[in-house]
């Protein structure tokens, strides 16, 4: 499922900061926790995973703010009236308590220590699915758009993670790796199993020549601040079940979908 989120800034001149992916989460966990604290505290602390000891998801990803903006100092400004963004998320529960959250309160603030916005959400709109329920078990190739940039992480000798560019060997397979264990918390290991294995599944890149990469800093300014690199400037090629499409679309690709990494539009 996905939403477009259209906001209107409050200010005569908007600034929002450079590393402005983390706020926007922050912004989003909190319009769930107006509707249902429990479950934003569930989101934020754990997620959703098969165990205990097994990899843990959010299952929600979101898109980079689409709008014209000017580097200013150590910020962006907006240019224009109107700021929007994608959030796609794989449960209804999430689904169901953001439409509430965002319409509970339609003011939001997007900042940290560099600049600070505040928007007034104008509309939301419920996009129409790329697979039709019906057809989740139909072979589909799709061209899949980045939305924001994918992050795929291999631990080095040192224990630390080396964020790979799409022309990396291990891009591809890390990826589907990634997907096929969202698909197994999801729907269980044995229906990962057969959409992953037992069915085509294939991604493949396109585009390559306009590849470029983001260094993106979590928590900027802070004792925990940590700096990513995601890419983007590409696009994927997926044959899959329309079910494991699905997915993609839902919950993102890659790592750190909840930080609003690895969104991607079908078409």
């Amino acid at each position: 499922m996905q939403f477009k989120l259209t906001l209107t800034p409050l200010q005569r001149e908007t600034f929002v900061p450079f590393n402005y992916p983390y706020a926007l989460s922050a912004v989003i966990y909190k319009k769930i926790a107006q509707a249902d604290e429990g479950y934003a505290a569930f989101l934020h602390q754990k997620g959703y995973a098969q165990n205990d000891h097994s990899r843990h998801f959010k299952f929600f990803t979101f898109s980079n703010l689409q709008a014209k903006f000017i580097a200013v100092k150590e910020a962006l400004k907006l240019e224009g009236n109107s700021v929007s963004f994608i959030l796609a998320c794989h449960m209804p529960k999430f689904a169901e308590n953001l439409v509430k959250g965002v319409f509970a309160n339609q003011q939001l603030s997007i900042g940290d220590h560099t600049a600070q916005a505040d928007f007034t959400v104008t509309q939301i709109e419920a996009l129409p699915s790329l697979v039709a329920n019906s057809s989740l078990e139909t072979i589909n190739t799709v061209n899949l758009k980045l939305l924001s940039p994918i992050l795929i992480g291999r631990k080095n000798n040192r224990g630390n993670d080396d964020y790979l560019s799409p022309e990396d060997v291990d891009f591809i397979p890390l990826l589907k790796q990634n997907l096929c264990e969202k698909l197994a918390v999801a729907y269980g290991p044995e229906t990962a199993a057969q959409e992953t294995q037992q069915k085509p599944f294939e991604i493949q890149t396109c585009g390559l020549a306009k590849l470029k990469s983001r260094l993106v800093t979590i928590k900027a300014g802070k004792a925990a601040e940590t700096k990513v690199r995601g890419f983007l400037g590409f696009e994927l090629e997926m044959q899959a079940s329309g079910r494991v499409v699905e997915m993609a679309l839902n919950t993102g690709l890659g790592g750190m979908n909840g930080m609003g990494f690895g969104c991607v539009e079908g078409k």
